[in-house]
Formats: structure tokens, sequence, C-alpha cells
């Protein structure tokens, strides 16, 4: 094991560890000899009373010997690797002062740089701390049935293995993801998604490793993943890998500390040297100012304003159930012009249902959805999931004799196979359109289709070789309740939303429009390459638009964002400038995307954004605030109203100003908790499908066989079967 003691620098980064279960809360005390080194500072100012107190000056010394040990160690380790930091600065204007015998103020730089350091430390622990407490969620040990025994026993959660039954009871954390099978009880989730109400959970619900149970009940959970491949341990590993991000503007300002510093000290020295040859009165007072500036210059505040706040705003997202993977995403967020919306699973929810099977003469509907049942079984897409469920319900299922050969997705149009020696197709108007079959289909069926299409639903068909189209079928998804808030409050911030599609227009434009999207917003019948060209496309228009401003108008150009959840989203997040990925969409999507909302609630989105924007915000205060304060100071100290202590002084206070400012991104736990439920947004229902109501709200009513609920009609073209 390799511990860090002292580097010089600011303090690293914590990992959690492959063995470490417990990750301790960071505590800082003051230590003893600062506050000695303090005591014996206030001492030696009684000097200046003058007479019989004079000799107190020297108690400074004592200051000096008690501030400075620590000071000395990190700027000489520091000095080996060949760098100058803002250690040696002030060890360098310490022994300049002892030297010159002003050793009150000797004492002032001692005392106040180690209060300094370790005030900068105890305001950067709070939002550690916060950090810390994610990585804390792992569980440690798990109730585990023992296979041969049958009973349960206490182990390890990192040696739980995927199928295994675990007991959860009340109180205690789930060790791993997985699915209930006995049990009902609600599930704290708020530690993972930021959302204080408890959920439901019973036989068949899915759990996540991490989250509590607060009922009353017991739950045994079947593991569908380890711990360490569970959404706590991804949530570990986005949070550690965002610490070690480090954004552009933080890189800008350590590169031009780095070069700064050395020409001040440069200008400091020749203050220190070259005036001693004109006399020893211009010498010892061009070497007081030489001190001062060298003080003044150094960049405590200007190197602590960037991470502190990208710290503060990473735990601040991170409790909301936002994970964003560094500081410099939070960056890119602020300046986000343009947003791209995948439509499955995004701005609905992705569960879909079948709400229309259409057969006619040539097959029976039995027989039709035993080839549905059939095709769909291997398919992962949403779509096909409905039809099962669908298959299921009217207790469909597939002969024993059958055999299914040649499976294969045809990317944006659906899927075939070919079952009992007959080719079979699954899919949208597109693949039927490219096959020549729509031509042939019996009266009246075509308008069907086109009928449940503009109703906002997505059509799709089922051909069987030698018999064409048999059946035709109409799907429908969930529009997520609060899309169109989110959407028009994007709006209002200045940012162009638009929504990307593979389903077919009339479809695309029914929803979009409840949305509050214009037809130029809507994308759609986009294969999942398309969906990548277009979001090339966004980003050169946004830096057309930049270039074409004038030298006074000059601004970097804005970004685009993309926001999805399937894995044929993964290359269009990649691509854009900043991706987010919808929680419980694809594995891929997350890890390809630079935010994730963890409960693919899109308010979330709007938080994140809306963050970034402060932090931004935060950035440029801090570093315009840190440059005018050491300015003014430096003011006062060429017109000889300056000393050591007072130049300290405000060093101290600009760092404690600028580190206060970022520490404000981080929300309390009553706000935290009074801006949670996000899932109680609701959304009135409208009187006309598709269209909003006076209020700007939005329904899409369905027929009565498929429930009470308000719902919309949608999907993607690129899988859709």
């Amino acid at each position: 094991e390799i511990s860090l003691v002292a580097d010089g620098l600011k303090e690293g980064i914590w990992t959690s560890g492959e063995d470490d279960d417990v990750i301790e809360e960071e505590h800082t005390k003051l230590q003893w000899h600062i506050v000695c080194s303090g005591i014996f500072w206030i001492v030696s100012m009684l000097h200046f009373i003058g007479g019989k107190w004079d000799y107190l000056k020297y108690t400074g010394i004592v200051s000096v010997a008690l501030g400075i040990p620590k000071i000395a160690q990190k700027a000489f380790m520091t000095l080996k690797r060949g760098q100058f930091d803002t250690n040696c600065m002030m060890l360098f204007a310490t022994v300049g002062a002892l030297a010159l015998q002003e050793f009150s103020e000797a004492a002032a730089v001692a005392f106040l740089f180690s209060i300094s350091d370790w005030l900068e430390t105890l305001s950067t622990t709070r939002a550690r701390n916060a950090l810390s407490a994610i990585v804390r969620l792992r569980p440690e040990r798990a109730k585990v049935k023992d296979a041969v025994s049958g009973k349960f026993v206490i182990a390890p959660a990192s040696s739980v293995t995927v199928g295994s039954i675990v007991s959860v009871r009340t109180g205690d954390k789930i060790p791993c993801d997985g699915i209930v099978v006995e049990g009902s009880s609600v599930v704290d989730e708020s530690s993972l998604t930021g959302e204080s109400r408890p959920v439901q959970k019973g036989p068949g619900s899915m759990v996540s490793g991490g989250t509590v149970n607060a009922g009353i009940a017991q739950l045994l959970v079947e593991t569908t993943s380890t711990s360490d491949n569970s959404a706590v341990a991804r949530l570990i590993r986005l949070v550690e890998d965002a610490q070690a991000n480090r954004s552009p503007t933080e890189k800008m300002i350590d590169a031009f500390a780095k070069r700064y510093t050395p020409v001040v000290v440069l200008l400091a020295l020749s203050m220190c040297t070259f005036p001693w040859i004109v006399g020893r009165e211009t010498g010892r007072e061009w070497t007081k100012i030489g001190l001062v500036t060298i003080v003044i210059a150094c960049p405590c505040a200007l190197i602590i304003s960037t991470p502190v706040t990208y710290v503060a705003g990473l735990a601040a997202a991170a409790q909301r159930g936002i994970v964003v993977k560094g500081g410099a995403h939070l960056e890119t967020l602020g300046r986000v012009k343009k947003i791209a919306f995948d439509k499955t699973g995004t701005l609905t929810e992705g569960n879909f249902k079948l709400l229309h099977l259409r057969t006619w003469d040539i097959k029976s509907r039995l027989e039709v959805l035993q080839y549905l049942y059939c095709i769909e079984a291997d398919a992962s897409h949403p779509l096909a999931a409905a039809i099962i469920s669908a298959a299921k319900a009217e207790q469909v299922s597939v002969p024993p004799a059958w055999t299914i050969e040649n499976h294969q997705n045809l990317e944006g149009e659906g899927v075939t196979a070919t079952i009992n020696g007959l080719t079979v197709y699954v899919g949208n108007f597109r693949l039927f359109e490219r096959l020549g079959y729509i031509r042939d289909l019996p009266d009246g069926e075509l308008q069907h289709a086109k009928g449940w299409m503009d109703g906002g639903g997505t059509a799709g068909f089922i051909s069987v070789e030698g018999c064409g189209i048999v059946g035709s079928y109409c799907v429908a998804d969930v529009v997520r309740k609060e899309a169109r808030h989110v959407i028009t409050s994007f709006n209002k911030l200045g940012i162009d939303t638009n929504m990307l599609t593979g389903d077919n227009a009339k479809a695309a434009n029914s929803i979009g429009r409840g949305l509050g999207l214009t037809e130029k917003q809507i994308k759609s019948q986009l294969l999942p390459n398309e969906k990548l060209d277009l979001v090339r496309k966004f980003i050169q228009e946004e830096n057309n638009a930049s270039s074409e401003r004038s030298c006074l108008q000059a601004k970097r150009p804005g970004l685009v964002l993309m926001c999805g959840d399937g894995v044929n989203d993964a290359p269009a997040l990649a691509t854009a400038d900043v991706g987010v990925a919808m929680g419980a969409g694809a594995a891929l999507a997350m890890e390809t995307a630079d935010v994730t909302l963890l409960d693919s609630n899109l308010l979330k989105l709007l938080k994140v954004v809306k963050l970034g924007r402060r932090v931004s915000r935060t950035i440029v205060e801090n570093v315009v605030f840190s440059f005018v304060a050491k300015a003014v100071v430096m003011g006062f100290t060429f017109a000889g109203y300056s000393s050591l202590w007072a130049a300290i002084g405000s060093d101290v206070g600009a760092m404690l100003v600028v580190t206060a400012n970022g520490m404000k991104l981080l929300p309390s736990k009553k706000s935290i908790q009074a801006e949670s439920g996000f899932d109680s947004f609701e959304v009135r229902g409208a009187t006309k499908a598709g269209e909003g109501d006076k209020n700007g709200t939005v329904s899409f009513p369905i027929n009565a066989n498929a429930g009470k609920e308000a719902i919309s009609f949608t999907d993607d073209l690129e899988n859709v079967h």
C-alpha cells in the first residue's frame, strides 16, 4: 500500500481501490502548532507599541518556527522536481523578512499561509465527502442462499455470483443488481437517483445494488450482475473518472501559473538585489517591496478557483442522480446551444404496447401471432418485447416442431428469419416498400395502417414466403410526462431543441407537435448513420454561425448536446460535443456518453445544463476577482501603503472568497430533498390527441381496450420490427 505524505501541490484524487470496502470521510482539524504560531504572531505585533514592549518582536521567530516547517517541507520537495510553486514563494518571503529582521511580518506570512492552507482543505472537504459518500454506497456484505444446504449465509458482496438468491431484510442494502423473486416492499433509491420517494418493488421488479430496503418486508432477489458490474459500481467508477478528468480551463490556469510564477520570482529577486547597489536604505525599501510582490503574486486564489468549483459542481450533480464525467463536461454543458433528442426511450419511456393486430383470410390470428412470437423472441428492440408480451397474453406458444434459421436484423427496417423453411419478414413501411409487397395489400388495410400513423402510432407488417403480407399491427409508446416542460424550458434558455427518430413522418410529427416542436425541429425516418451525420451537421452549423460574427461580436461557438439511450445512439453520443445517456438505456450508451441521468428523468437534463452555466459563470467570477484583488493590493504596494502581513491577509481573503463562491454550488441536504420527487411532475390531458390545451399540456388517448391511461404513439424506425 502506498500513501502520499506530501507533494507540494494540491491534494490528489482518491480512488475506491479494489480491495477496500469502506471509504472514510475526510476530517480536517486545526493542528496545535498552527494555533500556537498564531498566538505568538499576535504577541509579536505588540512590539509596535514601542518602549519596553519592543522585545516582543522576537516572539515572531517562535511563530515562524512553528508555522514554517510544513511549508518548507513541501517547498523543498517541489524544488527537487525542478518546479516552483506557492510554497516556495512563501518560504522565500519568510526568509527574506527574517533577513530584514522584520520578525512580525515573517510570522504573519508563516501563520496566515498555514491557516489559508487549512481553510482551503476545510472548504473542499465538504465537496470531497459528498463524492466519497457515493463510493460508500458499495454494499459490504450479502446474505446469500447456499446452493447445497438451502440456508442463508453471510458473505462478502464481492463474492456473490450471477443467479444467486440473496435475502434483503428491512434496512439492508441490496448487494447486487437483480430481480425480486419473492416479497413486496419499498426500496429507497435516493442514494443512486437523488429521488427521496421510496419505490414499490414486488416479484419481477428490477432492483439496483446499493439501494436500501426501506419497507417492512424481506425481499428475495435473484442477482443479474456481480457487485463489480452493478449500477452502484458503475457510478463509483464514473465518479472516480470524473475527478481525474480536468477541464481545458483548469489546464490553462495551471499552465499560466507555471509560467507566471518564475517570472514573478525573477522580478522579485531583481527588486531584492539590484537596488542595494544604490544604497542601504534604497535596497531595504525595495527588498520589502519585492517580498510583498512575491506574496501578492502568489496564485493561490487563482489556482484553487477552478478545481473547487468543479468538485462542488460534480458533487451537486451526483447528489441529484446525475453523473458528469469530469469538470470538462460541466464546462461544455454551460455552452450548449443545440440539443438533439433521440425519441424512443428518451422523449418517450420506451415501454411499447401492441394496440392493434389485423389479419385476413391468408393466415389465422393464431398463426400470425406464432410467427411473430417465433421471430421476435431473439430480437432486442423494445418493440419486440411488446409483441412477445401480447402473444403471451393470448397464451400463444410456438410449436416444438417449428425451426428457425438465418435470424437477421435489418437496420432501420425490421427483422427476417427462415421459419420452417419459409422466409418471414417483420418490419415497417420502408421494408415492405423495398420488397414491393405494399401494393398487394388487401383493400382498406393500407388505410387502416395510415390511420394508425396519423394518430401517432407505429404501423408494421408481417409477410410469409408464398403468401405475401399476412397481417398488420400497431404499437405505441408513452411520452414522458416531463418532456414538453423540458423542451419549453430549453427554448426559453435560447437552446434549439430537435427530435431525431427513425419513425415515419406522420407519427413523428404527431409526437413532435405535441411536445411543442416545429416541423423544422422534427427529423424523421433516420437510420442510425443518418443520426450521426445530422449531429455532425449541427456541429458544423454552430461553428459556421460563430465564424460569421464580426470581430466585435466574436464568441466561442455554441456546442451540440445529444441525448439518447440505445446502442444505435452510441456513435452520435460520442460525436456530439457532449453526450447524455438515459440511465435505463443500454450500457454502451452510458459508457460512450459524457453525462448519465441515472433515473432517466429529463428534468435532470434541464437541471444539469443550468448547473453547467452556473459553473462557467462562477469560474469567470473567481478568475476575475483573483486578478482584480491582486491588482488593487499591488497598486497600494507601489504607492507605499502595504506590508507583508497585509499582503498575505489579502491573499488569504481572496482564496476564501473564491472558495466560498465555488462551494455555493454544493446543495444542502434539505434543498436536495426539496428538489426530489421529479416523478410527481403532472401533465393534464388535452381534449384533442396530439394537441396542447390552453395550459400547454398534452395527451394522446387510445382505444378502451388498451387501458385508461393517456399515452402517445411512437417508435424508432432504426430497429422497427
